[in-house]
C-alpha cells in the first residue's frame, strides 16, 4: 500500500524501548581514559544520553504537531528547575542533539525507526563531524555497530550526504530528496539564487547551506576593533574578519566567549553578519533621528547607534511590556545613551509625523533565514501564513512612509527569502507610493553595487538568509488624488 508523502507526516519519534534482556557488550575503552565519562557538572554521559532520549518524542510532537519552539519544547519536557540546575555543557548537549532530529527528521521518519536512539544516532550522523560519547551509547542501545557507523557533518555536497544515510539504512530502500527536509511552499516560494551554476544547482546549494548549523559571527560596538580581535588571537583563536565591515568576525563555533573582557564588558556580541549588513545599508549620519521598527528586540537599534557614533537618537518600540524590558535592559549596559526603548500602540509614529531622517522596518516574517540557527521554524510556519506575513509587512511600510521626512530613508529587512515577503511586498508599497523609489547602495558584503534590493545568501556569505531594500522619500511628496 502507498505511503503518505513523509513530509506531511507528523508522526513523533517512538518511545517503545526495547524487551529487557541482556544487556549488548560495552564498547572497547581508550586506554587512559577514564572508567565513566562526566559533563562538566558531573551528569555520567549514560545519565545524558538517557534523559535526551526519554524526551525526544515529546519535543518533536511539541513541535510537529503544536507548533512550540525548540527551547520551550526542551524546557516543558525537561522542566524549569530541571533546566536551571543544568550546566551550559549538559545544555548545549541536549540542544544539539534535538536541533539535529527536528533539522533532519524529513530523511529519518520515512525510516520508521522502532527506537529513538536510532532516530537519534542518525540525527547526529548527518549533522556532526565525529562520534562522541552520547552517539555512541545510543548506538550500543540500539544494537548498532558503531565502529561500522560514519559521520557525514561536513559532507560537500547532498549526495555525500545521502551516503551517510544510506550507510545507515543497510539494505533498507532510502528516499535521499533534500526538499524533504523542508515544507513543500519553499519550492515555489523561493527565489532564483545567483550563481553560475544551474538553476537546480543554484538550489540545492542554498538547501544545502540552511541545513547547516551557523557559524558563531561575532560584532565589536562602541570601540576600534582590532584590540579585540587581537584579544582573541593571543587566546589561542583565530577571527576571520569581514573584509567590508572590520568590526564583524567569525569564530570557531564551539568558543566560549565569556572569559573575554572585552565580552564581559559589552563591546564583543554575538550577531549574524547579515544583521550587522542591515544597519551598514542604513548609513545613518551622526545627529540622525531615527526610528527602529523592528522585530521587538534591541539588536538593530543598537547598530544604528553604533553607527551614528552614539549622536542622535533611535527609538525603538515595543507593543509588548516584557520585549520593551528586557531590550531596555540591553540598552542600559550599552554604550550608547541615544537609544531608548518605548512602548508602542502599533498604530501611530512615535512622534511628529514626517520629522524621522531614516526608519528602519524589519517586520515579523516566515524566519527561512533563521532556519540554520532554529530548524524547527520551518515545520512550524505553514504556507497560508505567508500572506498574512506579508499584509503585516506592508502595513509595517505605510507606517513608516507616514513618519519620514521628505529626502528621508526607509530601509525594510526580513531574515527570510520568500519571493512574496521581499520584493514582492517592496514593488507593492513602491506602485501605491510614487513619492517613494529605490535607492540604489553599495553591496554590504562585497564589490558591487546594488539597484535598491539585495538578498544576502549563507551559501554565498556564510549568513542568514536576508532581504534588504532602501527607500528614498522624494523632495516633494505626491499629491493625493
Amino acid at each position: 500500500m502507498a505511503r503518505s508523502n513523509p513530509r506531511n507526516s507528523r508522526r513523533g519519534p517512538s518511545s517503545r524501548r526495547p524487551k529487557p534482556g541482556p544487556h549488548p557488550p560495552k564498547p572497547p575503552r581508550p586506554a587512559g581514559s577514564p572508567l565513566v565519562q562526566r559533563t562538566p557538572r558531573g551528569k555520567t554521559m549514560p545519565a545524558m544520553a538517557s534523559l535526551i532520549a526519554t524526551i525526544a518524542p515529546k519535543v518533536l510532537r511539541d513541535v510537529l504537531d503544536r507548533g512550540k519552539r525548540l527551547e520551550s519544547a526542551i524546557v516543558d519536557a525537561q522542566g524549569e528547575e530541571a533546566k536551571k540546575r543544568s550546566t551550559r555543557g549538559d545544555r548545549r548537549l541536549i540542544n544539539q542533539s534535538l536541533a539535529s532530529l527536528v533539522r533532519w527528521w524529513g530523511w529519518i521518519e520515512p525510516l520508521r525507526l522502532v527506537h529513538v536512539e536510532e532516530q537519534l544516532l542518525l540525527a547526529w550522523l548527518l549533522d556532526s563531524t565525529q562520534l562522541s560519547a552520547i552517539p555512541r551509547i545510543w548506538a550500543s542501545k540500539a544494537a548498532k555497530d558503531y565502529a561500522r557507523l560514519s559521520c557525514g557533518g561536513d559532507a560537500p555536497t547532498w549526495a555525500a550526504r545521502a551516503e551517510t544515510l544510506k550507510r545507515f539504512a543497510a539494505d533498507r530502500a532510502v528516499a535521499a530528496d533534500p526538499w524533504m527536509n523542508f515544507p513543500a511552499w519553499i519550492r515555489d516560494e523561493l527565489p532564483m539564487p545567483p550563481g553560475d551554476e544551474s538553476p537546480k544547482m543554484r538550489r540545492l546549494l542554498f538547501l544545502h547551506a540552511v541545513q547547516q548549523p551557523p557559524s558563531l559571527w561575532v560584532v565589536v560596538r562602541g570601540e576600534d576593533p582590532k584590540p579585540v580581535w587581537d584579544e582573541l588571537r593571543e587566546a589561542g583563536h583565530r577571527p576571520w574578519v569581514q573584509r567590508r565591515i572590520d568590526v564583524a568576525a567569525r569564530l570557531e563555533s564551539d568558543v566560549d566567549l565569556r572569559p573575554f573582557e572585552s565580552f564581559t564588558r559589552g563591546a564583543l556580541i554575538v550577531e549574524d553578519l547579515a544583521s550587522r549588513a542591515v544597519t551598514k545599508v542604513c548609513d545613518p549620519d551622526p545627529g540622525e533621528r531615527w526610528w527602529d521598527l523592528g522585530e521587538g528586540s534591541s539588536l538593530h537599534a543598537l547598530g544604528l547607534a553604533d553607527e551614528m557614533r552614539g549622536k542622535g537618537t533611535v527609538i525603538s518600540t515595543f507593543e509588548h511590556e516584557p520585549a520593551r524590558r528586557a531590550a531596555a535592559l540591553k540598552i542600559r549596559s550599552s554604550p550608547f545613551r541615544n537609544v531608548s526603548a518605548k512602548a508602542w500602540d502599533g498604530r501611530h509614529a512615535p512622534g511628529k509625523p514626517g520629522t524621522f531622517d531614516g526608519v528602519l522596518v524589519a517586520p515579523p516574517n516566515s524566519g527561512v533565514g533563521s532556519w540554520r540557527r532554529h530548524p524547527e521554524v520551518r515545520w512550524i510556519v505553514k504556507a497560508d501564513q505567508l500572506a498574512e506575513f506579508a499584509d503585516r509587512q506592508r502595513r509595517s511600510l505605510e507606517l513608516a512612509a507616514t513618519a519620514v521626512r521628505p529626502g528621508g530613508t526607509i530601509v525594510y529587512t526580513v531574515a527570510t527569502a520568500t519571493l512574496r515577503e521581499t520584493q514582492g511586498v517592496v514593488n507593492a508599497f513602491l506602485n501605491d507610493h510614487r513619492d517613494f523609489r529605490l535607492d540604489p547602495f553599495p553591496h554590504p558584503l562585497e564589490e558591487d553595487d546594488t539597484p535598491g534590493m539585495v538578498h544576502l545568501w549563507p551559501q554565498i556569505h556564510d549568513c542568514e538568509a536576508r532581504f534588504i531594500a532602501r527607500l528614498i522619500r522624494t523632495a516633494k511628496p505626491a499629491e493625493s488624488s
